[in-house]
């Protein structure tokens, strides 16, 4: 790293959000750190965000790159990658927020020559319109322990597998979404690869290649980020079953040129499709060891059902094309894994609920009508959050 490089690089790579967008550059930037740079790489249809940056923005922590269409999702994240320079770096969404204990923690992470910092909780914070039609805003922070522990995220790449990567969450792998790594493990991904990230979705390829590379791993449990969901947001597309149907409407797939799917995964188009997909590229593009064979596609199939039931012909249609299993038990043991996951499913929520009648822990905020008030809100309530007394665990 360059002397003179930022500690850590803010990456949002963004397509037609204007207003999201210039609302989360504006927060960011009144961070007073100069130990931080903030990049935004733009696909937009248009050049109003271009012509409102080159006005008004006049920060030298501030890096933007304007790339016009035609240009693919995933290109997209590869050009904004490109643009760092900061030792870590941390990517958001343009719906989303930086929370003040970030900047302690890269710091902390800097100074303990830590290679990657794994949050397992954010905060969230659904922009008017998201949900509800209310014109309110919602934000929303869950109860957290303050646990901090090491980990070796090699050994959870096996029971990833094994789970169909449908909670991939869940599995404290590095996270270059909402937590942050150490930038060169991604230029030694480009130098073998020619790009950071391939797949169909940034954030499970990096999570997985990642975790091949990165030695010293941390965990945390305490937000660094806010996790934004405007109307428009993958979030909330995936909650109402948006991000279904065939294939060949999957959005990653636009302007990408030839891409070959992996056939271990059927030929839908669904969230845990993608993951799967996306996870499998950075395994054999990166040689990571595991077995591949034991990738569970009941797991895969039940999830994209219950998330679009509407699509439930065309999903069991292309999974079925994929084993040589009778078609009945087939259906059978589909049934059986539907109730097993909607009963998990549904008994989650149900404990989440009742611990936050109980102990009342969590704390919900509304209205909230933008990024920069949800971060005023979420810096206060965390104002009391010491980052280096709570990692004096680890030392």
């Amino acid at each position: 790293m360059n002397k003179n490089s930022p500690l850590l690089s803010i990456v949002i790579a963004t397509k037609n959000r204007l207003n999201f967008c210039i609302n989360c550059i504006e927060t960011i930037l009144e961070y007073p750190h100069t130990d931080f740079e903030l990049i935004v790489q733009d696909n937009t249809d248009n050049m109003d965000l271009k012509d409102y940056v080159e006005s008004t923005i006049k920060d030298p922590r501030f890096i933007y790159q304007y790339t016009p269409p035609p240009f693919s999702y995933i290109d997209n994240f590869n050009a904004a990658l490109e643009l760092a320079n900061g030792k870590y770096v941390c990517m958001i969404g343009d719906d989303d927020g930086i929370c003040s204990t970030l900047f302690d923690m890269v710091r902390w992470a800097d100074k303990h020559e830590v290679d990657s910092v794994c949050p397992q909780t954010f905060i969230d914070f659904y922009w008017p319109g998201a949900f509800h039609q209310d014109g309110k805003g919602y934000l929303y922070m869950p109860w957290f322990s303050k646990k901090v522990w090491r980990n070796d995220p090699k050994v959870n790449l096996q029971p990833l597998i094994e789970d169909g990567i449908i909670n991939y969450m869940q599995f404290n792998l590095p996270k270059l979404y909402h937590g942050f790594i150490k930038r060169s493990y991604f230029e030694e991904i480009k130098s073998k690869n020619g790009y950071y990230i391939g797949g169909l979705s940034p954030d499970i390829y990096a999570a997985v290649s990642m975790s091949n590379m990165v030695r010293n791993h941390v965990v945390i449990d305490f937000p660094l980020t806010i996790s934004g969901a405007c109307h428009v947001s993958a979030t909330v597309a995936g909650f109402t079953g948006g991000h279904s149907g065939k294939l060949e409407d999957a959005p990653h797939f636009r302007d990408r040129g030839p891409y070959l799917w992996d056939p271990l995964i059927p030929s839908f188009y669904s969230v845990s499709t993608i993951w799967a997909e996306s996870a499998l590229k950075a395994i054999r593009e990166n040689n990571i060891p595991v077995h591949l064979e034991k990738i569970n596609l009941m797991k895969i199939l039940t999830r994209s059902i219950l998330d679009a039931p509407a699509h439930y012909t065309l999903f069991l249609e292309e999974s079925l094309k994929m084993t040589e299993k009778n078609p009945l038990l087939f259906k059978i043991n589909l049934f059986f894994w539907i109730v097993v996951t909607f009963i998990q499913i549904y008994s989650l929520k149900v404990l989440r609920r009742l611990r936050r009648m109980i102990f009342r822990h969590a704390i919900r905020m509304t209205p909230i009508y933008d990024i920069k008030e949800a971060t005023t809100k979420t810096n206060q309530l965390l104002k009391d959050i010491n980052v280096n007394q709570i990692m004096e665990a680890l030392n």
